[in-house]
């Protein structure tokens, strides 16, 4: 008897020690739930926005950097994402589109602005930054708002699975801006001839070394393509036909040798922002370097574009050099151009810009790229032919 007493009583001692440790558990448990609340609360995903500086080799871009930090949450460890940035002015109560004259932050087959990062992989299934962390940074040279003015512009920002496209972070941000040129719907009554312009100046080029490749008739038509995507469903026919009879009738005036290409360069230089400058550019040095060649036409026609529409120069050589590099040059007949030697430029400052050339493409001769390496042993060269001109 006094056996099953005694088991009674450790029973019932047990039963009690259970009932506290599954207090204490789920006190512990509710503490634990409470402290990720708070760490979630503490740590909630968001974005900003900070106005920064781009300092690069040859020149700086003035840029919106855009930033988020706190907790991203996914299914399980090790998950892929995406981050992406849409952007809108919402000045006038509605969300009206930014658009972008630089392809990298264009959404595809459209002028509209969009960005989207490679595939980053989150280690734990509830990841957190910390520290602010960059997503991107925008030049603000290739936005273009919808009003000049001071302009409220929207930045969305989301993180989201690659495959399945769900969204598992979202957060925006409102920033004021002063668009000191005109906005894309201020300039209403100039667009038409902007585009006229370009197509002119674009196929100009392409004309320049006397045959008018097929290649770089496709840069043009591809440009028309994305142009048309920033019209509504009433405009887009209207306005396909009016651009495709601006490149039947540039190239009866090619053919005919009636275009001045300084009517074409001034008329550019009055209406046209630096965006849409800058977009004008780059589509010349695209056209010129769809055939794989730049000859000595080409570059001569593009460095007139640049030098008439005032494109800042350091901006011109850097874009010359990433699309037009001298591996592509069929002769160097003109060598101080390659190398960025201007006339007003003294012997002192020739000689100073080609120490600062020299170090530039010295330091890239041991890239990993054999393109990069071929181009700077190229300019190196050069640089050392110049150098017994001047010394």
């Amino acid at each position: 008897m006094d056996f099953f007493l005694l088991i009674g009583g450790i029973w019932f001692l047990s039963a009690i020690y259970q009932g506290y440790k599954n207090n204490a558990a789920k006190e512990q448990y509710a503490k634990l739930v409470q402290e990720i609340a708070e760490e979630k609360r503490l740590n909630q995903f968001q974005a900003n926005i900070i106005e920064d500086t781009i300092k690069g080799e040859d020149y700086d871009w003035d840029v919106f950097n855009i930033r988020i930090k706190g907790i991203i949450e996914g299914p399980h460890d090790n998950f892929d994402v995406k981050f992406q940035v849409r952007a809108f002015d919402i000045t006038d109560g509605e969300e009206t589109p930014v658009y972008s004259t630089f392809e990298d932050f264009q959404a595809q087959n459209s002028r509209v602005f969009f960005y989207e990062s490679e595939i980053d992989e989150m280690p734990y299934q509830d990841t957190i930054f910390k520290d602010w962390w960059t997503v991107t940074k925008v030049p603000k040279l290739f936005l273009e708002y919808p009003r000049s003015g001071s302009r409220k512009i929207k930045f969305k920002v989301f993180v989201f699975d690659p495959t399945s496209r769900n969204i598992y972070m979202e957060d925006s941000v409102i920033v004021t801006y002063t668009n000191d040129g005109h906005g894309y719907l201020d300039r209403a009554d100039n667009i038409e001839y902007f585009e006229e312009m370009l197509i002119k100046t674009a196929m100009l080029v392409s004309a320049s070394d006397g045959d008018m490749d097929a290649n770089e008739a496709s840069v043009v038509k591809s440009w028309i393509q994305k142009r048309l995507s920033g019209y509504n469903d009433h405009a887009v026919g209207e306005a396909k036909e009016r651009l495709n009879s601006y490149v039947k009738d540039v190239y009866q005036e090619i053919k005919a040798d009636s275009i001045d290409i300084y009517e074409v360069l001034e008329g550019i230089e009055n209406i046209a922002s630096e965006g849409e400058k800058f977009e004008l550019f780059q589509i010349c040095l695209d056209v010129a370097q769809a055939d794989g060649e730049a000859d000595d036409a080409e570059l001569k026609i593009i460095h007139e574009i640049a030098e008439y529409i005032k494109l800042d120069r350091k901006q011109f050589r850097s874009m010359i050099e990433k699309t037009l590099p001298v591996t592509m040059h069929v002769s160097q007949a003109d060598d101080e151009m390659l190398l960025g030697i201007d006339s007003s430029m003294s012997d002192k400052e020739i000689k100073k810009h080609l120490r600062e050339q020299y170090q530039k493409w010295n330091a890239r001769v041991a890239s990993s790229d054999s393109a990069t390496r071929e181009q700077a042993e190229k300019m190196i060269h050069l640089i050392a032919e110049a150098r017994k001109k001047y010394t």
